[in-house]
């Protein structure tokens, strides 16, 4: 009985770890994770950081709303998912990041215009190629877990995202 016991007590420890980890693609930018903001141009804890892009993540009518903002400084991207409960708050709450370090200049991020295979996808971020074409395969790619509120790597086999003028 024991035995049975701390088995199952092993399993929802492994099981705990494994689903809260919201972390595990923030990098340096940990920290900023739960932080509160108004204005996703005056973020605490980004100054020197550049705003590239924000995206609406949720469909419009969604009474909760996650964005997906992007900012770079030198090589470095990262990636900001935020949410609010009600449209009718403030206030948006960071629920994970994305650090993409090296990022040459022929790559850039692309937000709330990718597709994965002929399904348009706003929840995902992709890392891709700058190319003279209406999109570019993804390189690295993640999407937003609405449920768990934190980003999961997945396959960029099949996802495309739209170029942009910069």
């Amino acid at each position: 009985m024991k035995i049975v016991l701390i088995f199952f007590s092993c399993l929802i420890l492994i099981n705990q770890f494994t689903s809260a980890q919201p972390v595990r693609y923030a990098g340096s930018k940990k920290s900023l994770i739960g932080k509160t903001y108004k204005d996703e141009k005056h973020i605490p804890g980004l100054a020197g950081w550049t705003f590239q892009k924000g995206s609406l993540i949720t469909p419009v009518d969604d009474p909760e709303v996650m964005t997906a903002d992007v900012f770079k400084k030198g090589t470095t991207y990262i990636v900001l998912f935020s949410f609010k409960e009600d449209t009718a708050d403030t206030r948006f709450i960071i629920a994970d990041i994305i650090e993409i370090k090296n990022v040459p200049a022929s790559q850039h991020v692309r937000t709330g215009m990718c597709r994965e295979g002929a399904n348009e996808a706003v929840d995902i971020v992709a890392l891709v190629k700058k190319e003279n074409r209406e999109y570019s395969r993804a390189i690295k790619a993640w999407r937003l877990n609405r449920d768990k509120r934190r980003a999961e790597l997945m396959s960029p086999k099949l996802v495309k995202c739209m170029n942009e003028v910069d």
